[in-house]
């Protein structure tokens, strides 16, 4: 009776990887970013969507700073500053961050 559990076990899991049982693959690339099997849902695939999202222009990136720093008290000066900045030079700089972000329609 041993033998013949052994074998069926060893039958239905050969089944099984061998079906569409199995799960897919843990990333897939579509030329751009990675995107799961998950459909995406995972962190990664919904961070890189959103940032696409945005528009690069500078009037954006403003709200966008407005929105996010919505803890500072100088917050409107701050961005406003950063986003007059960004109309002269096509660069916005991150009020709070000072991260630099080039290449933006000056709208």
């Amino acid at each position: 009776m041993k033998p013949l559990a052994i074998i069926l076990s060893l039958a239905i899991s050969g089944i099984a990887l061998s079906s569409e049982f199995t799960t897919a693959s843990a990333t897939k690339m579509n030329g751009k970013c990675c995107t799961s099997s998950d459909g995406g849902r995972s962190y990664r695939y919904r961070l890189e969507m959103s940032r696409a999202a945005i528009p690069h222009t500078c009037s954006a990136y403003a709200a966008s700073c407005m929105r996010d720093s919505s803890a500072q008290a100088d917050r409107l000066q701050m961005c406003l500053a950063a986003k007059a900045q960004c109309m002269r030079t096509g660069v916005h700089v991150g009020p709070y961050s000072s991260r630099q972000y080039a290449g933006m329609q000056k709208m």
